[in-house]
């Protein structure tokens, strides 16, 4: 790395003390328009409350938030440096140097991680760690590199004891400028666009994923997921149905991290052999690339070995007949603890049109600390709904008697029978009264 390279950012270290007086001063400062070119580097501004709080060759914008009867004051800062003129291959020691602007920062485990291409196919980086204190005041960081072939940029979030709804709007405000980052002239704007050689494909597929994983109170649980993908015949995927009646470009547009862009390689189409996938990761607009064997049986998929079934659409005004119960439980305890918590919605539906729908839950927790042990318990009915029905598609609306209406996704997993729904992602199994 280049003494260039680390003299600009030693100058984000400076910035950065420079940035927790400013935290305690709470100075006032212009309020920023959206758009910005920082030396070379485009990005779109978020606009809600950032203020410009950085100077030379920090681009600097700082967001703060009164105390509350809950939370303390807190403040977040985003820092960007101007392009560095470094190799792509050096990237991951940017990163290292950048994080240590924040000394004790970089001794944190990354919490999670993030590491892919771009739309525009430069390499990304993202890195989370929390927490440090310093002077009273609660510091996490968000640290993302962007390389090119020739050029380079780093952008970080700094949130200053933040948590819950206010550091996630922060959070929320950095992903979209970061997916707005433009290293190039030639760069274009954050979307999924098939390009030449995409698609071949048309229509939903399921596949049954089964197993074990932890639970939030110490146990496992088992699930069986119902998985599916829907393919765009020219190049877009999305491992979540479109509700609403949207289509699967505007539901990737509004969800990318549900999408990504594919195309069949090896052959052509049904004689493919491999199939690469180049899905969204992460808010942050990173793209990893996934080739696997591909090959048609009949009108289903086999992709990576597993079998992806063809789900056929529900026809205009189709009606089902039955009552169909979708239930979850989750147990566990640790030494000092235990927990359980179970759900039950029940949706019935009839020919002629017209529907019902009822539901309870309930949680309990035991805490023993220091031979004392306390818990809770609490549950409760929804209120129950009914009206009419109509179904087409993948798409179920539920209209009740005040005239709303709720849409949902709706598929059948299993080939001519309605004895499992899966109803927004959840399922729903048919009750035939045994």
């Amino acid at each position: 790395m280049g003494c260039a390279h680390v003299d600009r950012i030693g100058k984000v270290k400076s910035a950065f003390s420079f940035a927790l007086v400013f935290f305690h001063l709470l100075s006032s400062s212009q309020t920023l328009a959206a758009p910005a070119d920082i030396g070379g580097l485009t990005v779109t501004l978020p606009d809600a409350g950032w203020r410009k709080a950085g100077k030379d060759d920090l681009f600097m914008l700082q967001k703060d938030f009164p105390e509350t009867d809950d939370d303390k004051r807190g403040s977040a800062l985003i820092q960007i440096t101007k392009p560095l003129s470094t190799p792509r291959a050096s990237l991951p020691a940017g990163m290292k140097t950048f994080v240590a602007t924040l000394p004790d920062m970089a001794k944190e485990d990354i919490l999670i991680k993030h590491y892919g291409m771009t739309i525009n196919g430069h390499d990304i980086r993202v890195e989370e760690r929390c927490c440090i204190n310093q002077k009273n005041v609660s510091i996490s960081q968000i640290v993302v590199g962007i390389a090119g072939d020739k050029r380079q940029a780093y952008l970080q979030l700094v949130l200053l004891n933040l948590n819950g709804d206010r550091s996630e709007s922060a959070e929320a405000d950095f992903e979209a400028l970061v997916r707005s980052v433009k290293l190039d002239p030639s760069d274009k704007d954050f979307d999924l666009l098939p390009a030449g050689g995409d698609g071949g494909l048309d229509g939903v597929f399921t596949h049954l994923d089964t197993g074990v994983r932890p639970n939030v109170f110490g146990g496992v649980d088992f699930y069986s997921d119902s998985e599916i993908t829907m393919f765009d015949p020219k190049g877009l995927f999305s491992t979540e149905l479109p509700k609403g009646g949207r289509s699967i470009a505007e539901h990737c547009k509004e969800d990318p991290t549900d999408c990504g862009l594919y195309k069949l390689t090896g052959g052509f189409f049904s004689s493919a052999g491999s199939i690469e996938m180049r899905s969204v990761t992460s808010a942050y607009g990173t793209i990893e690339t996934e080739t696997k064997p591909f090959s048609k049986k009949g009108d289903d998929l086999v992709i990576d070995e597993d079998d992806h079934r063809a789900v056929p659409p529900f026809k205009d005004g189709a009606t089902l007949d039955g009552e169909w119960v979708s239930t979850f439980a989750s147990s566990g305890m640790t030494a000092t603890s235990s927990g359980s918590v179970a759900s039950s919605h029940t949706l019935t539906l009839h020919s002629n049109g017209t529907f019902e729908r009822t539901g309870w839950s309930g949680a309990s927790m035991t805490n023993e600390i220091g031979g004392s042990q306390s818990g809770v318990t609490t549950s409760g009915n929804r209120p129950g709904a009914s009206g009419r029905y109509t179904l087409s598609g993948y798409r179920l609306d539920l209209t009740d008697a005040s005239g709303k209406t709720e849409s949902m996704s709706i598929f059948e997993p299993d080939k001519a029978s309605d004895g499992l729904l899966v109803i927004n992602g959840s399922n729903y199994l048919k009750d035939d009264g045994q």
